[in-house]
């Protein structure tokens, strides 16, 4: 038996089309969602930006359903961190130059590290705490800070 995964950190500055059996990162959280209660967070940069950024109806869905979406407009983001702990305290982490995209992890020649341990003081945990820190926006902030005052979001 797998162990349950306590919480997914999820960077990158692209999302698309994921490999099979995703359809894309609304239909993985859904899956890791139905596998275990995972907390989850994504960190893009804004979406809809333009053509390889996260669409508005992808951010709108993970927003929705509780996803932890976090938008980072500036400086342009092109970090590429997975970041998964496990329920007894040890984690995997992947790091590398592959966008959370088919052509990131599966088409294209790429390189993803793996990094194995145990405990919440390493290097990635770091990492995280400054991607989700001073500069990260949550979906709804960044919707607000991005709209006119009074205007309604567009659905």
């Amino acid at each position: 038996m797998t162990e349950e995964i306590s919480s997914i950190t999820i960077c990158s500055p692209y999302f698309h089309k994921l490999p099979k059996p995703f359809e894309n990162v609304v239909g993985f959280c859904e899956f890791l969602r139905r596998r275990s209660e995972p907390h989850i967070t994504i960190i893009t940069r804004p979406p809809a930006i333009d053509q390889n950024a996260i669409s508005l109806e992808m951010a709108r869905a993970l927003d929705r359903d509780g996803v932890e979406f976090l938008v980072r407009p500036n400086p342009y983001l092109h970090s590429k961190l997975y970041h998964i702990c496990y329920q007894r305290g040890h984690f995997r982490s992947f790091v590398g130059s592959s966008n959370f995209t088919l052509g990131g992890l599966e088409k294209n020649q790429e390189l993803m590290a793996e990094l194995e341990g145990i405990g919440p003081k390493t290097p990635c945990d770091r990492e995280v705490a400054r991607l989700t820190g001073p500069g990260a926006l949550t979906y709804q902030a960044w919707i607000n800070r991005e709209r006119p005052e009074g205007a309604e979001e567009v659905t």
